[in-house]
């Protein structure tokens, strides 16, 4: 076969590369930035102390915080053998990658949404739109440490992009059950990594069961392909059968805990543990917790991060408003879709009683990117007035304005986004380690101190003979099992099985081995007097 007649074929190789170079492009330069300003290892930056943690229970195999992410540390457990070296960066460069192919995938959403326009229009539209969120300071500050939100991200595009290429399928009068599946799968193993990712069922439910987006021959066409293909069954029992199949990583856990991990929160072996972990009980009352009157607080900082996301300014927030008043003309149940979602995440976001709710806002700064690549082709056909070789003009515009914005958004960002030399929990760890005595004991109450202690000591095997104690875990059974078995020492300190109140192991355990506290320990005081230690304060009887 000629290849002039090889690239005429609809869905050939070709016109797929021509059509998809807007995601690939978007995806390597986004990648390019990440890698660029990744983290070398373990780091607090960013409120990623949970990166310890993670760390630390993908090392012992173990079982971190609730809700005991499971994809995510099936995915962490690979890139560390993949990747080699550092295990904190393999973790780090995990979330690069994740971030990188959510960028891709985008770009290449915004494309399909775009088919009113010409076919250069999409491109650089959907680059400007992939780039807008790959260069935006709440997607970015996730993509350089060990955390699970790229990976949440990338789930939540992805099920966009599965659930869109499905839909595509349908209107052509196919059954496009092959991509619901798909999307089903990748919906259930996010689910596995972030349970927020629920938020995008009000926005799927509108868009997709919307009568109007299929003609009746369409229909017709689906039926009889689909009772030739599966029988009598309806197209939603594969995406349902493919949604538990996925969700089912959530058995990972009970197996986790019945290795004896250090690091084995809420023991999900028996179902009361498995329970406790699953639905993050622990977590709940963040849940829409924001005390009433910080509410006015917090909407303003939600207001000051909305108009510096896209583009370091207002003008990418701008131009997402122009495109989500084109797009509820263009497409309205779409619009109603991804309106539904970003509100979703937002109110979420917005109503997450933490210091870091606003890694739950980054769904919906990719919703807003998906408005701006409709807001730049819009802005092309103002330029070019639809018509005629004035499309250069139009492309050259948009190729300025996606260029230029994202330009100006890393400029604005890297100081704050560059954790290329960040070591500042890797110095803790060597200092606290070097400081300790033979023996020691080291009292932890905050995350930075705790996780990071929990990686150098188990995960990294590094001082086996320390033992830290965090005192506000210390009354939880799972806690306490967990110190026993790995601490055998401090079985010397039972009574009928279980470690004294904390205030009194904490003055035993002054009297027998050396104690230090690592942090300062939150609404707990120690009584003891107090003596800094290289990075530790040492704990001495009055």
């Amino acid at each position: 076969m000629a290849l002039s007649t090889l690239r005429n074929i609809p869905g050939s190789w070709a016109e797929r590369a021509r059509d998809g170079w807007p995601g690939l492009l978007a995806g390597v330069l986004a990648l390019i930035l990440y890698l660029r300003t990744v983290a070398p290892g373990l780091t607090w930056a960013h409120h990623g102390a949970d990166g310890g943690d993670l760390l630390a229970a993908a090392l012992t195999h173990g079982v971190p915080h609730p809700p005991g992410y499971p994809t995510y540390q099936l995915l962490l457990r690979m890139a560390i053998w993949l990747f080699g070296g550092e295990p904190a960066w393999a973790g780090n460069l995990l979330s690069a990658c994740c971030a990188a192919l959510a960028v891709a995938l985008l770009a290449d959403l915004t494309r399909r949404t775009l088919a009113d326009a010409p076919r250069g229009v999409q491109g650089v539209a959907a680059l400007a739109a992939g780039l807008l969120w790959a260069t935006s300071p709440g997607l970015w500050s996730q993509a350089v440490i060990t955390e699970v939100y790229t990976l949440n991200a990338l789930a939540g595009v992805a099920v966009l992009w599965l659930a869109w290429r499905g839909r595509e399928t349908m209107a052509a009068g196919r059954s496009g059950w092959r991509g619901l599946a798909a999307a089903g799968l990748v919906f259930g193993l996010g689910l596995g990594n972030h349970l927020t990712l629920i938020l995008l069922l009000p926005g799927l439910a509108v868009w997709f069961y919307s009568p109007e987006r299929i003609s009746e021959s369409a229909n017709r066409r689906i039926k009889d392909d689909q009772r030739r293909r599966q029988g009598q069954w309806p197209l939603w029992i594969p995406p349902l059968v493919a949604f538990l199949l996925g969700a089912s990583v959530y058995a990972c856990l009970p197996w986790a805990a019945r290795q004896g991990a250090p690091v084995n929160w809420g023991d999900p072996s028996t179902p009361a543990g498995f329970w406790w972990v699953v639905s993050a009980v622990i977590y709940r009352g963040m849940i829409f917790g924001l005390p009433p009157a910080d509410l006015p607080h917090r909407l303003a900082a939600w207001g000051a991060e909305a108009g510096r996301q896209l583009g370091g300014g207002p003008w990418g927030m701008a131009m997402a408003l122009i495109g989500l008043w084109r797009l509820e003309q263009a497409d309205r149940r779409w619009w109603w879709a991804t309106t539904l979602i970003a509100l979703g995440y937002t109110a979420y976001g917005v109503g997450y009683d933490s210091i870091d709710s606003y890694v739950y806002l980054i769904p919906a700064w990719a919703m807003a990117s998906l408005w701006a690549g409709r807001g730049s082709a819009w802005l092309a056909a103002r330029v070019a007035g639809w018509r005629g070789p004035r499309w250069g003009l139009a492309a050259a515009t948009l190729c300025v304005l996606a260029v230029g914005l994202s330009v100006v958004s890393v400029v604005r960002w890297w100081p704050d986004m560059d954790l290329s030399h960040d070591r500042g929990a890797e110095v803790f760890w060597a200092e606290a380690s070097r400081s300790a005595a033979p023996d020691a004991v080291i009292l932890v109450g905050g995350d930075e101190a705790t996780f990071a202690l929990w990686y150098g000591r188990y995960g990294l095997r590094q001082r086996p003979d320390i033992t830290p104690v965090n005192v506000h875990l210390y009354d939880y059974p799972w806690y306490q099992a967990a110190l026993l078995r790995h601490h055998p020492a401090l079985q010397t300190l039972t009574r009928d099985g279980r470690l004294p109140p904390v205030e009194q192991f904490v003055v035993e355990a002054s009297r027998r081995w050396p104690l230090y506290r690592a942090d300062p320990l939150a609404g707990f005081e120690t009584g003891l007097r107090e003596a800094p230690v290289g990075g530790l304060v040492r704990l001495l009887s009055p």
